[in-house]
């Protein structure tokens, strides 16, 4: 594992948090790193559409996560396509390891954002790739013209039926309750012809050979499908900051009004904290206030 030179700070993670981060840190003269193992944009590259970022009317996330890309880009932000495997703090500052690579830094910001929750299921892990996916727009053009179930009941599921009824036959859409938690105006794809909704219901096992086949629910009912679609929710990624025992919940990393986490050189923003809101303005906003104030202290330092 090679060691490189220290930093003044590592962003990790390349979301609408990270990236507003480094726009502040390069206006500010501050050169920082940014390591992604996926690519730039984060979720936004999974997400079919977006009608709430003010001034953006495109509405496909993979449009505005290449823009965010490109402004970074051309302010010269040095990216790292690699994956955070550990973080310890050494005295005075931290040494971030990747999978191929060893990095310090007086400052970290953690924007990685969450990890898709996982299905419950029977068979539910030796299906992922084989039918069991967690992002329409990545894998659905895979199942066109055929029979699909969607896992969950709220916004992001309701995206996904959106982005999948023009593709797929028949959509099923699994919801454990018997109401729907997205928006109205999300609810309304439900009303598409080949959309059917099943309530008070839970996927209890997945059949198939070398690839779904069929889904087992808990009110006795079988589906013949090729592919469920997974939107139930995501989980915070806490293995790789253990070491730093930041204080933390069942939301995410718990911060102050600055994005300081319990480690006073360690700040935190967007989808990696926790809060009552998860949203693209809310990133790009933690990002500027979390880099704001750790610039602060940079220039506070060198005085």
């Amino acid at each position: 594992m090679k060691s490189n030179a220290n930093y003044d700070v590592i962003i990790i993670g390349a979301g609408p948090g990270g990236i507003s981060a480094a726009i502040y840190f390069k206006r500010a003269g501050i050169n920082p790193l940014i390591i992604e193992a996926d690519a730039p944009g984060g979720t936004l590259n999974k997400t079919h559409k977006i009608e709430n970022y003010p001034g953006y009317v495109d509405k496909d996330g993979t449009t505005l996560a290449f823009r965010m890309y490109s402004q970074i880009e051309e302010l010269g932000v040095e990216l790292k396509s690699e994956k955070v495997i550990n973080i310890e703090r050494k005295t005075s500052r931290y040494e971030v390891k990747t999978n191929s690579n060893s990095y310090f830094s007086n400052y970290v910001l953690i924007a990685t954002g969450k990890i898709p929750r996982k299905l419950k299921a029977i068979n539910a892990d030796k299906f992922e790739g084989k039918g069991i996916s967690y992002c329409t727009i990545c894998d659905g053009a895979l199942y066109k013209n055929k029979d699909i179930a969607i896992i969950g009941g709220g916004n992001s599921a309701m995206e996904a039926v959106s982005y999948m009824k023009d593709i797929a036959n028949n959509i099923y859409v699994i919801n454990r309750s018997l109401n729907l938690r997205a928006d109205e105006e999300e609810k309304k794809v439900i009303n598409n012809s080949n959309v059917k909704v099943i309530y008070d219901a839970n996927v209890v096992e997945i059949i198939g050979k070398d690839k779904v086949e069929k889904i087992k629910l808990d009110n006795g009912d079988s589906l013949d499908v090729s592919a469920v679609f997974i939107c139930i929710g995501q989980d915070s990624n806490l293995a790789y900051y253990q070491n730093l025992d930041l204080k933390s919940d069942a939301l995410g990393i718990i911060v102050d009004k600055d994005m300081k986490t319990s480690d006073d050189n360690v700040y935190a923003c967007g989808d990696a904290i926790s809060k009552d809101l998860y949203q693209v303005v809310t990133a790009t906003s933690e990002g500027a206030i979390a880099a704001t104030n750790i610039i602060k202290k940079i220039r506070k330092s060198n005085n």
